[in-house]
């Protein structure tokens, strides 16, 4: 009997348990919000990319990229994820791009295979308002609204100050995050303010947040990285060591490639910088950079009465900026370098200190230096050595020159450079000092050599240099301030991005403040709040008020 009611018991309280949640599909992919549903050449695209909680305390690198029709970025930039949940970042879009569908696209790369992982590609309608349309070879459709299709796991409610503001009025709004059950919650936000009679679902369908996919269980890198392939006889053969050389602080990274594609990864650093590929011991490396990207945005260009309205809008906005000689949107930024500064010389030799030879060789020659020319008769090449004094004998090998920030390890090209072309020559030669900065392509002395003018390395090496994209600074969104004396009251302010903040977060009652200063636009705007909670549960909601002539 007593095994019955023990029976009975257990039974019982399994009943009673509480139902498992599913975990919802967007708790496990990404989400990119956008601040528009469309563009115009010369706007910025304002994102924020939601990541699924799992990715929270483990940091790693997103690689951005602006695909074109052709499959080709336009643009590419990284961002760190810094072991956040959401990650923010900007693109402006030239005033020269073709009209068209682009895709964002946002790509990782996993540590152990290095291959990469796509998490969204977010298509994106960009027209330039500055091409000429044929009426008669123009398809003009009404907007479909669809609408994003987010499970709302959590409420969000915007409360303004009043329904009705005047134009160029502060707009002071209040926002509260809470779950399902009604109780406040800590959350991430992101606010986007736009025109809605411009830009609204009457415009274009509005599709401003876009599920991507979900995020792989293993571990991304936290490094900037670029495919390359190995071309010509550096691709069939094995190539012990491939070196990139960063001229603006001389850093220099090794890897030994197993394949003649592979994803060469390097420390972040901010802004663009020129890079350089060298090989050893073969230096006739010949190096491709590939596009990462597989996206292609092959849809067709959306046009609608209320599009051809906005480009024409444009325009005037245009022409009034340019009335007043303003910018629109402002971006301030300002590439950073960040590394160790070049080296301290073992000696530094001006070339106005001297007697003007003819070219480096003679000059070689006749001063005495530990750097040394020899002419090969057979080839009429001159070969180049450095001298060692821990050895009290001259290295094995050709030195590595550096000719304005160029690496060439021809020492017949250099051997034959003008004296008149020179300015300064800083020479290496101390052993200790080469193998700690330069390693095994430095190893035989280096020569740095700064001419009047710039020169061109040969074509072969100067096809191994690249300027590449690091991460991107982050930029503020240019918001009308009623304190900056530089904007006249008689002066229009039109703009259809009123207001955009990825970074605002609510406090432990779900509860958070933001204000901002309304345009000249009279119209009905909108204000979207996209929301992640701590446990990834996602919400959206929206607020539409009136601007009136004051």
């Amino acid at each position: 009997m007593p095994f019955k009611f023990i029976f009975l018991f257990i039974w019982s309280l399994l009943l009673i348990q509480p139902e498992a949640k599913a975990q919802n599909p967007q708790e496990t992919s990404c989400l990119v919000h956008l601040d528009k549903s469309f563009y115009v050449s010369g706007e910025v695209i304002w994102f924020k990319i939601y990541l699924p909680i799992e990715t929270r305390e483990k940091a790693f690198t997103l690689q951005v990229g602006i695909i074109g029709k052709n499959g080709a970025p336009i643009s590419t930039f990284f961002l760190p994820t810094m072991g956040k949940t959401q990650v923010n970042g900007s693109f402006k879009i030239p005033f020269d791009v073709a009209s068209g569908v682009y895709s964002l696209a946002f790509l990782a790369l996993e540590k152990a295979s290095k291959q990469p992982v796509i998490l969204a590609s977010v298509p994106v309608s960009i027209y330039n308002d500055l091409e000429k349309l044929n009426p008669a070879e123009l398809k003009v459709s009404e907007p479909v609204a669809t609408g994003p299709t987010l499970s709302q796991d959590l409420q969000i409610d915007i409360v303004l100050g009043k329904e009705q503001y005047h134009s160029r009025e502060t707009v002071q709004a209040s926002i509260q995050v809470k779950d399902r059950n009604g109780l406040p919650i800590k959350a991430d936000l992101s606010i986007a303010v736009n025109d809605w009679a411009l830009a609204g679902e009457a415009v274009f369908p509005a599709n401003t947040l876009i599920q991507g996919n979900a995020v792989t269980s293993n571990a991304l890198s936290d490094q900037l990285f670029i495919p390359v392939k190995l071309l010509g006889e550096a691709g069939s053969q094995s190539q012990n060591l491939i070196s990139i050389f960063f001229p603006e602080d001389w850093q220099m990274l090794y890897t030994s490639p197993k394949q003649t594609e592979l994803f060469v990864e390097m420390p972040p650093f901010t802004g663009q910088r020129n890079i350089q590929f060298l090989g050893h011991p073969n230096p006739d490396i010949e190096i491709q950079l590939l596009n990462p990207f597989k996206a292609t945005a092959n849809s067709t260009l959306l046009y609608t009465p209320g599009i051809l309205k906005y480009l024409e809008w444009s325009r005037q906005r245009k022409k009034v900026y340019q009335l007043y000689s303003r910018v629109e949107n402002q971006m301030n930024s300002a590439t950073q370098i960040v590394g160790k500064t070049p080296l301290l010389p073992d000696r530094s030799l001006v070339m106005a200190e001297f007697e003007a030879f003819e070219d480096l060789a003679t000059f070689a020659r006749e001063i005495s230096t530990a750097l040394s020319f020899k002419l090969d008769r057979q080839t009429n090449r001159y070969q180049g050595r450095m001298y060692n004094p821990g050895t009290l004998t001259f290295y094995p090998s050709t030195p590595m020159f550096i000719v304005n920030g160029k690496v060439t390890r021809d020492a017949d090209f250099v051997a034959r450079l003008k004296i008149s072309q020179i300015e300064k020559i800083d020479l290496y030669y101390q052993p200790e000092k080469l193998f700690a900065n330069f390693k095994a392509i430095g190893r035989s002395g280096v020569v740095n050599i700064q001419t009047r003018t710039d020169l061109e390395i040969p074509a072969k090496e100067e096809a191994d240099r690249f300027k590449i994209s690091g991460l991107q600074e982050q930029i503020a969104f240019p918001m009308l301030d009623a304190k900056d004396s530089s904007i006249q009251k008689t002066q229009p302010y039109f703009r259809p991005q009123v207001y955009w903040n990825p970074s605002l977060e609510t406090d432990a009652t779900g509860k958070v403040n933001f204000t901002f200063l309304q345009p000249d636009d009279w119209s009905n705007f909108s204000i979207e709040v996209i929301a992640q909670g701590e446990n990834g549960a996602m919400g959206r909601g929206i607020k539409k008020y009136t601007v009136v002539w004051k």
